[in-house]
């Protein structure tokens, strides 16, 4: 249903072409997560949900795929 959108966001992991905000960067420590295990899951998964973001008015995509370590997880 969103693969262009799956397709640009692997397009930009692939070539690093991204920006991890801080808040991304807290929220993956809080779930034991590193940023290889979110680029993994943006290269192995799916996008399974989209959510409006009610303050910027921008969408936002959750993707569920694999850690760098095998293990399923979901962003």
């Amino acid at each position: 249903m969103f693969e262009h959108v799956l397709r640009q966001m692997r397009s930009c992991v692939q070539r690093r072409a991204y920006v991890m905000t801080l808040h991304a960067e807290e929220e993956m420590v809080a779930d034991g997560l590193t940023v290889f295990d979110v680029e993994e899951g943006i290269l192995t998964g799916q996008i399974v949900d989209r959510q409006r973001d009610a303050a910027r008015a921008e969408w936002k995509y959750c993707v569920r795929g694999m850690a760098v370590d095998g293990v399923p997880s979901r962003w």
